[in-house]
């Protein structure tokens, strides 16, 4: 175990170009934005203050306890993230705060479908996210973003078959500079399981989307297995039953299939009950690639270093540990990498 203080851990996670290949949109929305928003709209829970207001879009440890109140707190972002400009101002910020956690490349997930309230189009909320992306790349030229498009489990495999249809224009390979570069379920896991998804997954592989699907944070290892054997899963976001399958762990290594891992928001969510029980140091052991996430910023109160902090803490990793974790992100990214790999 290296002995290095807090000081020398911040200090060389500035040194490195980190990698978040997991954050949510409406989970990454800064609250004083949609304060502003709710003052300029309307207030989407009359009468609170700001705090009150803040507390509602964050985790609370006294009242949460499970994957569906974690997914309450994206109901008042969806208030204000109905309207052009509000998505691109949003996007534009998420991505400025990304940079200014030493992130340099950023997958960015969104499900366009929850955001046409107001009658955008599922490309013209994309369109959005992408105009606010490319405005913070502009003054951070070594920023690399992609978009990964979600549909929801809830909705069913019909509409994430049209998701897929509505938004293959917007492929990467389709513009110069950002663009969707991978396909994501999501929502709520126990009453839709991957396999109702195999059809859509089937149609994004033909389209040419890499592909990572939720699995394993609200379910068993069954779910797991049901993504890489059914949905042909490039990485498994969260997958922290997977550790209770030993057959499923070594086919995770032999294939080298990512896991995204998001402590905190383990935690937050009830997929791991103490944090010293993470499987991230048996994934590691294993030769599983880990690619350390934050899944939603403002709802865990998390950025990247503080993610990468708690792993060194608990789990003692070294400064090695640490560049291996970073260089799996940037080698599983569905965006090619142009960043030097740490060592």
């Amino acid at each position: 175990m290296q002995n290095w203080s807090r000081e020398d851990r911040i200090a060389f996670l500035g040194e490195l170009p980190l990698v978040d290949l997991h954050r949510h949109f409406d989970g990454s929305v800064r609250p004083n934005t949609l304060w502003n928003l709710s003052q300029t709209y309307y207030s989407a829970i009359p009468g609170l203050d700001f705090d009150g207001f803040r507390s509602k879009l964050t985790y609370d440890p006294e009242k949460d306890s499970t994957l569906l109140d974690y997914l309450d707190k994206f109901h008042i972002p969806l208030q204000y993230t109905q309207f052009f400009d509000n998505i691109q101002t949003i996007a534009e910020e998420i991505a400025d705060d990304a940079y200014d956690e030493g992130i340099r490349l950023l997958e960015l997930r969104i499900n366009p479908t929850i955001h046409r309230r107001a009658g955008l189009t599922s490309r013209q909320c994309l369109t959005a996210v992408r105009k606010g992306l490319r405005a913070s790349m502009k003054r951070h030229p070594d920023l690399q973003v992609g978009i990964i498009v979600i549909a929801m489990r809830n909705h069913g495999g019909n509409m994430a078959k049209i998701l897929l249809r509505e938004v293959v224009g917007e492929k990467a390979e389709w513009h110069s500079d950002i663009g969707v570069v991978g396909y994501d379920i999501a929502g709520p896991e126990r009453p839709f399981p991957p396999l109702l998804f195999e059809e859509p997954f089937k149609l994004a592989k033909k389209m040419g989307f890499k592909r990572t699907v939720h699995a394993g944070e609200d379910e068993g290892p069954h779910a797991v297995w049901q993504a890489i054997d059914l949905l042909d899963a490039n990485r498994i976001g969260h997958g922290t039953s997977a550790v209770l399958d030993p057959k499923l762990v070594k086919r995770l290594a032999a294939d080298q299939i990512a896991v995204e891992v998001c402590m905190t928001s383990n935690l937050q969510t009830g997929a791991v009950k103490d944090l010293k029980e993470h499987p991230l140091p048996v994934f590691l052991e294993a030769g599983i690639p880990v690619c350390i996430s934050t899944d939603n910023p403002t709802v865990s109160g998390v950025t990247l270093r503080d993610e990468f902090l708690l792993a060194i803490e608990l789990f003692g990793l070294s400064e090695a540990d640490v560049r291996k974790l970073v260089r799996f992100s940037h080698e599983h990214a569905f965006i090619p990498s142009k960043a030097p790999l740490p060592a």
